[in-house]
């Protein structure tokens, strides 16, 4: 089963934490605004390590998720819907035709989306495809009725505040040392390999890591 993810009203502001949370976590004046143009930077910069660390979009959008069939596969007994949490299902097509609500059963957190007959669990039956349109993930800070979970917020928060304590650093370096002899330990690596993020980030976001199928 594969499945194919179309954005129907993208957000632009994806940034995981507002500045004025940053700047509480930095101790600097709201009415000082000299960084702010930075900080927003690194605002959007941690996000979107993060996302890329987690592997998934966070925030809630409108999209639509095609499913298809690879060759040989069996009917399956649920689908699984990339955007989570699933905040509400616009319609369920099946080759064409709109599936009544009462045909279907989801899990909003895992988006798994189960068949039914007659209220009881069926498989998916369909020869070309299965259309869900449905908003799925999470309303960010700075909302009134946001969701994101207060980790991944702090991670991002964390990240941030990182950035800011390695300025004028060699971006390199990872350790120092000075007794009888300099000793430099520097990093090497790209976005999305293990310890790219600082352990302490790592450890705030492995609850929110989807298991791998």
């Amino acid at each position: 089963m594969r499945s194919i993810v179309t954005v129907a009203s993208p957000v632009s502001d994806t940034a995981l934490t507002t500045l004025a949370r940053v700047k509480i976590e930095l101790d600097i004046a709201n009415s000082d605004t000299s960084s702010d143009a930075v900080l927003e930077e690194k605002i959007d910069e941690a996000s979107d390590d993060i996302e890329a660390a987690l592997g998934f979009r966070l925030v809630r959008e409108s999209v639509v998720e095609t499913f298809w069939h690879e060759q040989y596969d069996a009917a399956p007994e649920k689908l699984i819907l990339d955007r989570t949490p699933v905040a509400s299902i616009a319609s369920v097509v099946v080759d064409g035709v709109a599936v009544d609500t009462s045909a279907w059963r989801l899990d909003p957190g895992t988006g798994e989306l189960f068949a039914l007959c007659d209220g009881h669990p069926h498989v998916w039956i369909f020869c070309k495809s299965i259309v869900v349109t449905y908003d799925g993930g999470w309303i960010l800070p700075g909302a009134s009725n946001r969701d994101l979970p207060k980790g991944i917020e702090g991670a991002c928060v964390a990240l941030v505040s990182s950035f800011w304590a390695a300025k004028g650093r060699d971006p390199t370096l990872r350790s120092e040392e000075i007794p009888d002899l300099i000793s430099n330990t520097y990093w090497v690596g790209a976005v999305g390999e293990a310890g790219e993020l600082p352990p302490d980030i790592v450890a705030r976001l492995a609850p929110y890591r989807r298991a791998v199928a």
